[in-house]
Parts: C-alpha cells; structure tokens; sequence
C-alpha cells in the first residue's frame, strides 16, 4: 500500500475527530502517503497535520467539476485504497468512477465499497467507534486518539483564566446557550479572581460584545482565534466553557476542564468532544439549561 487517500469533508469538530483515524492509518501503514480530501476553508487551517502529505480542497459543489477533480487525484497521485470517512451520497458518486475506471480499492459504508463495511446510524455509538469499526478492515486492531499536541507553540497567557465560547456556526443558532446566562456565569469567575476570555471567529464577534455589556471585565480575544493560537489560550486555561462547536472539540483534546453545553440528541451522543475532562451539561433544548446548574459545576472543578 503506497498511495492512501482519505475523505473527510463534514463540520470542524467531525474533522478533529476523524485525526484519530489517519494517525491510526499512518501507524498501520508507515511507509505508505496520506493524502486527504476535504472541505475548501480546512485546507490552510490544518496545512500542517503531521499524517497527511497533501491536503486537497473539495468544494463540493452540485456539478462535474468535483468529480472530475476527485478522479484526477486518483489517477495522478495512484491512489491504492481510498478510505470513505463522510460516508455521504457525494462519496458514493465519487466512488462509482473510482470503482469502473481505476484500480483503487475503496473502504466505504456507501455502495461500490470494495469492503463492505456496515456503519451504525447516530445515536447508537461516538462517531470515533465507527472509525474503529471501519478500520478493522484493514486488519488494524490498535487504534489512536486524536491527537492536537502538534499545534502547540509557546504560552504567551501566565494568567489564571477561563475560556469560554459562545457562538456556533451560521446554522448552528439553536445550539447557542443564551448570551445573558453566559454573562451572569462571567461576572461570577471574575468574582473569584479569574480573568474572562471570550474567544471564537469573526461572526461570534456579536454575541462577544453583548456579554461584555454585561460584564464589561469580560476581555474579547477573537484576534487569538487562529486555530494553534486558540489551542495554546485552551491549553493553558485553568477552565473551559462552550456551546456545542468546532472548536470545543480543539478545547477537549487540551485535557483541560471543558463544560460542555449542548442538546440532548442524537448528534451530541455521537459527536461530542473528546477528553479526559469533558463535563457535559445536556437538555432537550440547551437555552433551558440553568446558570446555576453551571456554576455548581464550576464549583466542583475549581
């Protein structure tokens, strides 16, 4: 096996969980070349991911040119096997050319699968044991964590912090905790002599200045949002706190104390973040989640 090709595309955090998975096709296949296919704003932000040799953007758009683009990589770079981690009907597509016109092998939970590999729906287990499952394919018995210590820099913060997240993505407004429960759960760990970091992208840059409104000791640091930047402000966070987001999945993997705040449903009993000191706080709707539910949890943490 020389040439691998992996696809990946989905959110953030389904991307950070699926690091595992190549790391654990890297330890199997050591002398053999990772490339790997994903959405087109991941490219530069993870260009130094120490598995994959290449990283190819899909854009994934609702014509030939994605295909056409697909099949090139295979027949350019030779690409062996072809490891399905989106399992999505795109692949499928993708996966009919590969099948007819190329000698790749493909490992795939959609049809024209040279494996045929059974994945279990949402809900039933984390999506990284699907992984696992996937990958006993290929006769692979050990498995590796996600593994983010490769983005660490130098600590520039020497304070005694929390970190909290309060946005989502563009679709993702229903997963938001309010931002005046967050404002309260701000003014409290001031209280305590902590510092408040508020961090995220541009578009939580909204939210951000309504919680400082509201507890204006509360400091804004989207310009650390840069993604190695953002794991050091995580890394050495005395506390964590965020919605159901990418980057919680960052923050979880700094084993640092992350309280998570999400939705109890299907998709958070399968993707939530990794780590050894995730604290979930779960509820049909999160913006029913109580701020005192959350400062009891604090209590306990620090």
């Amino acid at each position: 096996m020389k040439n691998i090709l992996i696809i990946k595309h989905g959110s953030l955090g389904d991307l950070i969980l699926s690091f595992g998975a190549m790391k654990t096709i890297k330890h199997q296949f050591p002398n053999a070349d990772l490339f790997l296919v994903t959405q087109t704003n991941f490219k530069e932000i993870f260009k130094d991911l120490p598995y994959v040799k290449h990283i190819f953007e899909d854009n994934r758009k609702k014509n030939l040119s994605s295909i056409v683009s697909h099949f090139k990589i295979i027949n350019k770079y030779k690409i062996d096997l072809v490891v399905d981690l989106q399992n999505s009907q795109r692949t499928q597509i993708y996966h009919f050319f590969t099948k007819f016109f190329s000698n790749a092998k493909i490992l795939s939970a959609r049809k024209f699968s040279y494996y045929k590999y059974q994945q279990q729906p949402l809900g039933v287990q984390h999506i990284t044991q699907n992984h696992k499952d996937q990958l006993k394919f290929l006769n692979i018995d050990k498995y590796f964590i996600t593994d983010l210590s490769w983005m660490a820099k130098s600590n520039k913060f020497k304070e005694k912090y929390t970190v909290i997240i309060p946005g989502a993505s563009k679709s993702g407004e229903y997963k938001k905790w309010p931002i005046e429960k967050y404002a309260e759960v701000c003014n409290y760990l001031i209280k305590k002599n902590f510092k408040v970091f508020l961090t995220g992208s541009i578009l939580d840059k909204l939210d951000i200045n309504s919680i400082i409104q509201l507890a204006p000791q509360a400091k804004d640091m989207t310009k650390e949002s840069k993604i190695d930047v953002f794991y050091d402000l995580c890394l050495h966070a005395n506390l964590i706190i965020s919605n159901d987001t990418g980057p919680a999945h960052i923050a979880g993997l700094t084993n640092q104390d992350l309280i998570w705040l999400a939705n109890d449903n299907k998709i958070s009993r399968s993707c939530h973040p990794l780590g050894n000191k995730v604290h979930k706080i779960l509820s049909k709707n999160v913006k029913d989640i109580e701020t005192k539910d959350v400062i009891k949890k604090i209590d306990q943490i620090i």
